[in-house]
C-alpha cells in the first residue's frame, strides 16, 4: 500500500514534532508514505527521509498561488519513481478538505487514483461559517470535494453528523485524534499554579491559542461577576495569538488586572492541567477539542461550551455545560463550581473513566483504524462521484 499525503504542516520538519513521529507510525502500517508539504521558498525545507519509508518534500513555492502547481509537479516526480518500481500511489490523502484537499483532488484526478479528504474542524457549524468570507468558500469547497471522496475521515462524531445529507452515505470513519493516556498519567507536575499564584484560592485555565473563534473574552467579561462573588478567584490564560493585546486590554478595562495571568505557550501544558481547579473553554466551534481531552486525562474538572467531543465524551453527567456565547451560563457555572468542590472532583472522575470507555486506548488500536480504512478504500471497486 503506496500513499501521498498533502499537508501545510511544516513542523514535519522538526526532529521531534508529534506530527513527524505520526508520519513515521503510519509508514510503520504500509510499504510507503510520501508527503507533500506546501511551503513558499522564503522559508526553504530540503527532502528528507524518516525511517525506511517515509519521505517529505516541500514544495519551497514562490508564494501561495504556486502551491497547486508546485505539489502537482512533485506528485508526478513522485509518480514517476514510483512506477519504475512497477508499482503505483493507491491514495492520496488531504490533511483538510478545502486548500490541501483541492490538490489532493487534482492530483487524484491526474494519477486515477483513491481520494481520502480528513476533517479536524467544524467545518459546517453555523459558527465556523459566519466567522469570515474566507470560512463561508472553504464550506462550499469542501461540500464539492466531499462529494468527490472515496474515504472521508473525521475526528469526532459531531463532525460525522454535521455533514450535509448529500455526503452522509459516502465511506465515512470516525478517528479520534489519539491521546496517550498512559504518557499522561506518568507526567509529574514540574510546578504547581497554586505555588506560581499564591495569592488565588480557585484557579481557572484555559490553555488556548488567542484568537476570535475561541471567543476568550466571553470568559473575561464573566470573571467581572464571579470576583464580586469570589475575589480570589484567578484565571490563568496559556496561549497566543492576534487577540492577545486586546485581551489583555479588555482585562484592564475591566478592573481584572489582578485576577486575570496572560502566560505564553508552553511544551508542558499537563502541568498546567493538573494543577488546576477547573479548566475553561469557551469556543464557538471545536472539531474535537485536544485541550478537552488533555483536561480529562489530568483528572482536571471542566466547563465548556457545546463543541468538540461534548455529545460523545463529555455530558452534562461528567461536565459542566453551556451554550456557544451564554455569558450568564458561564459566570454562574463559575460560581457553582466554587460552591461545590464535591461536584467537581465526581465530574472529572466521571469524564476519565467515560473517556476509558469510549476511546481506543493504545496507539495500535488507533493506527489499526487507519489501516483498515486505508484498505477498505483502496480494495473498494465503487468508486463515488458525482
Amino acid at each position: 500500500m503506496r500513499i501521498l499525503s498533502i499537508s501545510i504542516d511544516r513542523k514535519v520538519f522538526e526532529e521531534n514534532s508529534d506530527v513527524r513521529q505520526r508520519l513515521f507510525d503510519y509508514g510503520t502500517l504500509i510499504d510507503r508514505l510520501d508527503v507533500i508539504i506546501l511551503n513558499k521558498e522564503n522559508e526553504p525545507f530540503r527532502k528528507t527521509k524518516i525511517g525506511e519509508n517515509v519521505y517529505l518534500y516541500p514544495t519551497n513555492s514562490r508564494n501561495s498561488f504556486f502551491y497547486i502547481r508546485d505539489a502537482i509537479k512533485v506528485a508526478l516526480k513522485i509518480n514517476s519513481l514510483i512506477k519504475e518500481n512497477e508499482t503505483k500511489i493507491d491514495l492520496v490523502t488531504a490533511q483538510d478538505a478545502y486548500e490541501t484537499g483541492v490538490i489532493a483532488w487534482l492530483i487524484s484526478q491526474k494519477l486515477k487514483t483513491k481520494l481520502e479528504l480528513q476533517i479536524h474542524t467544524d467545518l459546517f457549524n453555523k459558527y465556523f461559517i459566519k466567522h469570515s468570507f474566507a470560512n463561508r468558500i472553504r464550506t462550499m469547497i469542501a461540500r464539492f470535494l466531499l462529494n468527490k471522496a472515496d474515504h472521508i475521515r473525521v475526528v469526532s462524531k459531531r463532525i460525522k453528523n454535521s455533514l450535509p445529507l448529500e455526503i452522509q452515505n459516502k465511506f465515512i470513519t470516525v478517528i479520534p485524534i489519539f491521546s496517550s493516556t498512559a504518557l499522561v498519567q506518568v507526567i509529574t507536575p514540574s510546578f504547581f499554579l497554586k505555588e506560581k499564584y499564591p495569592q488565588f484560592k480557585f484557579i481557572i485555565l484555559m490553555m488556548s491559542r488567542l484568537e476570535e473563534e475561541k471567543n476568550i473574552a466571553l470568559a473575561i467579561s464573566a470573571m467581572k461577576e464571579v470576583v464580586r462573588v469570589f475575589p480570589k478567584t484567578g484565571l490563568v490564560i496559556v496561549g497566543s495569538g492576534s487577540k492577545r493585546n486586546s485581551l489583555r486590554k479588555l482585562a484592564r478595562r475591566k478592573g481584572l488586572e489582578q485576577n486575570i495571568i496572560f502566560n505564553s505557550w508552553t511544551d508542558d501544558p499537563i502541568s498546567y492541567y493538573k494543577t488546576a481547579d477547573l479548566f475553561l473553554s469557551t469556543s464557538n466551534y471545536e472539531g474535537y477539542g485536544l485541550s478537552l481531552v488533555e483536561a480529562i486525562l489530568s483528572h482536571c474538572p471542566i466547563l465548556t461550551t457545546n463543541v468538540g467531543i461534548v455529545g460523545e465524551i463529555l455530558s452534562g453527567n461528567n461536565a459542566l455545560l453551556c451554550d456557544v456565547g451564554d455569558g450568564k451560563c458561564l459566570t454562574q457555572s463559575l460560581i457553582n463550581a466554587q460552591q461545590h468542590p464535591e461536584l467537581l472532583e465526581e465530574l472529572k472522575e466521571k469524564a476519565y473513566n467515560d473517556f476509558l470507555r469510549k476511546v481506543p486506548q493504545t496507539k495500535n488500536e488507533s493506527l489499526n483504524m487507519m489501516k483498515d480504512a486505508w484498505l477498505k478504500t483502496i480494495k473498494e471497486s465503487k468508486v463515488y462521484k458525482v
